[in-house]
Order: structure tokens, then C-alpha cells, then sequence
């Protein structure tokens, strides 16, 4: 039997070692290399260690392993005192919770999409540029090979039973690998997009939620491949389709008792707190985006032409605003679920990040904007470059910049350090401005003839 030992990179990449043999009495630490991973060290100063957070050992999904979420560390330092680690700056997030008295605990919800392909293909270098997707749903395969004509268009797709959903056995599988895991389903269904899908699983703590998220997609890719399939988290990998996001359930609770539950506010909505909460995160939206959209990718979900979340809004059972506050009936299900975020971020900077803005919110008694009631209407985006002011960041570039100037609520009680600010920068800098000198294949279609 072999104990992996799973950790996270600053990107969000989930990577793992193994150690064979045996596993009994205490776990010890593993000596890594922190070259070789991305914003960890230098080769002059490489050595770390994983060190293993017990308390999170789970059965490997895929048969016979264990399996242990660990956290890199100095040669003999304490687990959370290395700045790139990801998984310590969730576990300050918590701890910051408890020393300011906000809160003991928040309770973090995940609800993630992603695509299942039967396959994908791309290339840019300096004579090819291209993308191609194969997948199963969506009305143009009805106009390819002879088939079971069990194709629909989009947003018919959503909450399709079979035969029409061909994933619905995939999906399946990856329930139950999740529930061997000791990770419960929630629910789980087509989305609306072509070969789109959501799973949402259970709430729990802040740090295992992000374990949760960690362990979720490495099950989906695993499955999907066993299918012969492959799975992507993109935020947007298929144009004029809908996207993928990571919807973010959040409530704290103290004293036994969640907080942004009110006896005294009319029925079903937030308290005082709950509602300084989305103050907070809606004041620092732009510089959250680098963290919570951290790729060139994201910015074409959130700004895509039928996108509904422009505005800084918020509102009660509103699906069209950055932030909903979904009907409840009590305090077990009273909560906030942040909208904005995908699947191509870090879960446990993210759901830092978002707890940070929000204490933030609550310690300076902000106020929100009024409740957006109502959809907006694509034909009231501000398309033009000019004319506005946007309240989600427009592009990576923005977002950073914002992330650059707007990080005191995340330094301000030593949840982030200003080390780890500077390597996301430096890291989303590079992809910016890789992306923003390499011409897209779209380019080529508007702009050749000109």
C-alpha cells in the first residue's frame, strides 16, 4: 500500500508523492525539491519538506491507497509558516476568524462546472494556431455522422434526463468515487452548455473545502479518462457557449449560531453582519478577481457578450448578480453564494481571499449597495471600451493591478503575506503578457484581409 501526499502550488495545480510500504504510527515529512515547483524556491535554496496534515488522511478513490493532504515547510519549521504555502494561508484565514472573534468557523459550499469532451486537440506555434473540440452534445453533431439524434441546442441542455445526457453514467461514477472518498454529493446535473456539468458537495469547513474542491476535479479528470473522455475546468472552452464557474456557498458561525441568520430581520433575509460580509467582498471585487479569475481565460466568462454579471450587484434569490442570497428558512441554510469565481482558481486562496474582504466588510461596518432587483439585458452591457466603469475587472491585467494596490485586507492580520502577493503578480504578469502578444485564431478571421 502506497500514502500520497498531496499538495497544492500557488497556481492551483494539485501534485502528489508517494511513499510505498507500509503506513503506521506517526506520518513523517517527505524532502522535496521546491525548485521544481512554480513560485516556490530558487535551485540555490531548494530543500523543503511536505509535511502532512493527519487529521485529513482519507482512502485513495481509485482503490488500495491512503491518501494525505500535506503542506510544504522549511527543513524543521512548523506546518503554515512557509509563505507559498496555499493550504496554511486557508488555515490563517480560519485562524483570523477566531483571534478577531468573528467567528469559530466558516462553512464553505462548493458548486462546480466543468466540460467532459470526447476529445481536444491544439497547437500554437509559429506556423499553427488552432483549437479543436470534440464533443457530444449541441445541435451541430446532428450534422455530422449518422447518430441517435439525441442532440439539443443550448440552454435546452440544462437538466437533461437520458437519453440525451450520454454523461449521466460518468457522472454517476464520479459520485461514487467521491463518496469512497468520504466527500458527499450533493447533487449533481447537466448543465446548460454544451457537454456541461455541475456537482456541488456538501459544506464544511473552509480548509477541507478547498481539499474537497482539490479532490473533486482530480476525480473527474481520472474518471473522465477511464471513459475515454477528457474533462476540462476552463472557464471558457467553448465559444458562444455557456461557462464554467465555481459558486462559493459561505456562512459563519459563532457561539453554535450562524451569523448572518437573523430572528429579528423579516423572513429570509440577511443580518447586519451577512449583509457587511457582501459589502466587503463588493468593495474589493476587482482586486478578488486575481485571485478568484486568475487566468486570461476568466475574463471570458465574465465579460462574455451574454454575460450577467457586470454590475456590482447583489440580491436576493438573483441568479444575474455577482452575489445571491438564495432563499432559506432558517439558519442551517442561510448563506451567501458568491457567483463570480471559476474553477481555474486556487480554492484555498480563493475562499481566503472571499473571508478576507468579507471580515474586512464587518470590522468597517460597510453597507451595500441596494439590491439589485431584475435581469439585465445584453443589449445594456457596456460594450464600449470607453464609456463606464467596470465593476468586475475587464481583463487580467486589471485585476492585478487592483490586487497590486488593494492588499492591505488580505496582509492586514497575516492571512497573506506580501511574498506570495508578489508571486501571484509576477505569475499572472507572465500569462498576461503571453497571451496579450500571441494573435488568437480569431484575429486571423477579422483582421488578415486587412
Amino acid at each position: 500500500m502506497a500514502l500520497k501526499y498531496l499538495f497544492t502550488d500557488i497556481r492551483g495545480f494539485l501534485m502528489q508523492v508517494a511513499r510505498n510500504g507500509r503506513v503506521s504510527g506517526v506520518l513523517s515529512r517527505v524532502p522535496i525539491s521546491g525548485a521544481l515547483v512554480p513560485g516556490w524556491q530558487s535551485e540555490a535554496e531548494s530543500d523543503l519538506q511536505l509535511l502532512p496534515d493527519e487529521a485529513s488522511s482519507l482512502t485513495d478513490p481509485f482503490g488500495g491507497d491512503r491518501l494525505v493532504f500535506a503542506q510544504p515547510v522549511q527543513p524543521g519549521e512548523p506546518r503554515g509558516s512557509y509563505p507559498m504555502d496555499a493550504r496554511g494561508v486557508a488555515q490563517r484565514a480560519e485562524a483570523m476568524l477566531r483571534t478577531l472573534r468573528i467567528a469559530e468557523r466558516a462553512q464553505v459550499g462548493v458548486e462546480l462546472e466543468f466540460n467532459l469532451f470526447k476529445g481536444v486537440r491544439f497547437a500554437t506555434t509559429a506556423e499553427r494556431n488552432l483549437v479543436e473540440i470534440a464533443e457530444e452534445d449541441g445541435w451541430a453533431g446532428n450534422a455530422g455522422e449518422l447518430g441517435s439524434g439525441y442532440r439539443s441546442g443550448h440552454r435546452t441542455l440544462h437538466f437533461l434526463a437520458g437519453p440525451a445526457d450520454q454523461h449521466a453514467p460518468i457522472r454517476s461514477e464520479i459520485c461514487e468515487r467521491l463518496t469512497a472518498a468520504g466527500i458527499q454529493p450533493l447533487h449533481q446535473a447537466h448543465e446548460a452548455g454544451p457537454s456541461q456539468h455541475e456537482i456541488a458537495v456538501e459544506h464544511a469547513p473552509l480548509c477541507r473545502a478547498a481539499d474537497q474542491v482539490q479532490l473533486l476535479k482530480h476525480v473527474v479528470r481520472t474518471v473522465a479518462v477511464g471513459h475515454d473522455r477528457t474533462a476540462t475546468f476552463m472557464p471558457r472552452p467553448i465559444p458562444y457557449a455557456e461557462s464554467n464557474g465555481m459558486h462559493v456557498n459561505v456562512s459563519l458561525w459563532r457561539d453554535g449560531r450562524n451569523i448572518f441568520h437573523s430572528p429579528e430581520a423579516p423572513s429570509g433575509q440577511l443580518s447586519a453582519e451577512g449583509l457587511a460580509f457582501v459589502a466587503g467582498i463588493l468593495v474589493h471585487l476587482q482586486s478578488l478577481n486575481a485571485i478568484t479569475n486568475p487566468t486570461v481565460n476568466s475574463y471570458k466568462r465574465l465579460n462574455h457578450f451574454y454575460s450577467l454579471m457586470r454590475g456590482p450587484g447583489w440580491g436576493y434569490r438573483n441568479r444575474t448578480t455577482a452575489i445571491r442570497i438564495p432563499h432559506f428558512t432558517g439558519e442551517q441554510d442561510c448563506r451567501i453564494e458568491i457567483r463570480f469565481p471559476d474553477p481555474s482558481a486556487n480554492p484555498y486562496l480563493a475562499f481566503a481571499a472571499l473571508v478576507c474582504a468579507g471580515v474586512d466588510g464587518i470590522q468597517r461596518g460597510l453597507q451595500p449597495p441596494p439590491e439589485e432587483r431584475g435581469a439585465p439585458k445584453w443589449y445594456e452591457q457596456p460594450f464600449h471600451a470607453a464609456h463606464g466603469v467596470e465593476a468586475m475587472a475587464p481583463e487580467l491585467l486589471t485585476a492585478l493591478k487592483a490586487l497590486h494596490q488593494d492588499r492591505p485586507f488580505l496582509t492586514a492580520n497575516s492571512v497573506f503575506s506580501d511574498e506570495l502577493i508578489e508571486a501571484i503578480l509576477r505569475d499572472g504578469s507572465f500569462f498576461w503578457h503571453w497571451s496579450a502578444t500571441t494573435p488568437a485564431p480569431l484575429e486571423y478571421q477579422v483582421f488578415y484581409g486587412h
